[in-house]
């Protein structure tokens, strides 16, 4: 769920090692991110809707999905659509980008794999400086 510049790096990188990838996003031209050759052979599909709501869901192949990762643009759109994607589709693998730490605490005690940006650079960093 989501097209942004992230998103759109995950799509084509799992595209790329032979997944097919449904991406959704409520703005059609988030798509332009995209590849039109993986668009048009239907490697990466593209769908318009809301990854909150079961209908885009479904209309994203949600119920065949093997992983469910949610990059929207805010915390509780992505543990919204985390958690329908957890407990009513119940998709094996559910990673969510939120970047409060104590509400990543709560999501990855449910199982779902919250991912944060100041997390991650906050260890990048710290490693990058140890070496």
């Amino acid at each position: 769920m989501g097209c942004g510049g992230v998103a759109a790096a995950i799509a084509i990188t799992l595209s790329d090692q032979g997944h097919i990838v449904s991406i959704l996003d409520r703005h059609r031209e988030s798509f332009d991110r995209l590849p039109s050759g993986k668009t048009q052979v239907g490697e990466i599909v593209p769908v318009v809707g809301d990854g909150t709501l079961q209908q885009s869901l479904l209309k994203a192949s949600i119920q065949d999905a093997d992983v469910f990762i949610a990059l929207s643009e805010t915390d509780t759109r992505n543990a919204l659509a985390a958690q329908v994607a957890n407990r009513i589709f119940h998709v094996p693998v559910v990673v969510s980008r939120i970047d409060d730490l104590a509400i990543q605490a709560i999501y990855n005690d449910q199982g779902i794999v919250a991912i944060g940006v100041a997390a991650l650079m906050t260890e990048l960093a710290v490693d990058a400086a140890n070496k």
